[in-house]
């Protein structure tokens, strides 16, 4: 297995942890885009720059896509936090400027840090701590015989 198809399991995983664990927020699920059991969880891949020619991707971690409100409702709001006043336009029906006055968020809102239990749960860290070491430790020995065959 190489470390591409290690990371889409991975990801695979952990997704299936978050979408179980956003399934629970009955208040943030809708039937439109911006739903948290629409959360997404992909590897990043970049390629590497070898010099024999060939690309390879290397596991660089996961990333976790999911709307605006999942992330604040893991990390929360602190009380006494101050809303910038702004101007806001709308165009239909007609176009229309109006201002957003400054306030606070007075209570604020308590941190729920569900992405940390999705993550625990999930148990993706111990598979990519397994598997990842495999398959790089398969690469250094193929590497290693590899250039003392070529010395030879």
């Amino acid at each position: 297995m190489n470390e591409e198809e290690i990371g889409y399991k991975a990801a695979a995983m952990l997704q299936s942890a978050l979408r179980n664990e956003t399934s629970r927020f009955s208040r943030h699920i809708r039937n439109d885009d911006n739903a948290l059991r629409n959360a997404t969880a992909e590897p990043v891949l970049p390629d590497s720059n070898r010099k024999e020619g060939y690309q390879q991707k290397y596991l660089r971690g996961l990333r976790i896509k999911m709307p605006r409100h999942g992330f604040v409702l893991h990390y929360g709001i602190e009380s006494g936090r101050l809303r910038k006043s702004h101007q806001r336009m709308r165009h239909k029906p007609r176009e229309t400027n109006y201002r957003v006055e400054a306030h606070l968020y007075r209570k604020g809102q308590k941190e729920q840090p569900f992405i940390d239990k999705v993550v625990n749960d999930s148990q993706v860290l111990e598979y990519l701590a397994t598997a990842i070491s495999q398959a790089r430790g398969e690469e250094i020995v193929t590497y290693l015989a590899r250039g003392l065959e070529n010395k030879s």
